[in-house]
């Protein structure tokens, strides 16, 4: 987002068209994710669960939309479901590459489970920062992902 994602500049074949808003929520999530594995507290776990539940409630939104009749195909509007996690028609969207928001989800689903856990499950906090490890390593290559 913003240059977030190296190479992004142009949408490529396998970049998904996601929602800005639910991008934004993704990005915050993840800074969250990075401050907890820095400094492991109950203060930073919070931080990192009001971003997740933040993060619900955007999906929340794109789901409620995609399943109205807003929109559809009923009123003579094109599809829905181009744009990942779209609260309108007219959602503006952000090209993120398929393996970005692939580990995205990856890292969101680690931070989840430490969450479940309160931060105490040392396998939840390796998968974690194995999630977290992996979506900057695809951010900080150049090219397209």
């Amino acid at each position: 987002m913003f240059g977030h994602h190296r190479g992004a500049g142009t949408s490529q074949p396998s970049d998904a068209q996601v929602e800005i808003h639910l991008e934004l929520d993704l990005h915050e999530v993840e800074e969250t994710v990075v401050a907890f594995l820095e400094n492991p507290t109950d203060g930073s776990r919070h931080a990192m669960l009001a971003e997740l539940d933040k993060l619900d409630a955007q999906i929340d939104l794109g789901d409620a939309y995609a399943a109205s009749v807003v929109d559809s195909g009923i009123f003579g509007q094109t599809s829905k479901g181009s744009v990942l996690g779209e609260t309108s028609s007219h959602s503006i969207t952000e090209p993120v590459p398929g393996a970005v928001l692939q580990a995205q989800v990856a890292l969101v689903r680690a931070a989840k489970n430490v969450v479940r856990a309160r931060g105490a499950d040392a396998t939840a906090l390796t998968e974690l920062r194995a999630a977290s490890d992996s979506l900057k390593a695809l951010q900080d290559q150049p090219g397209d992902g």
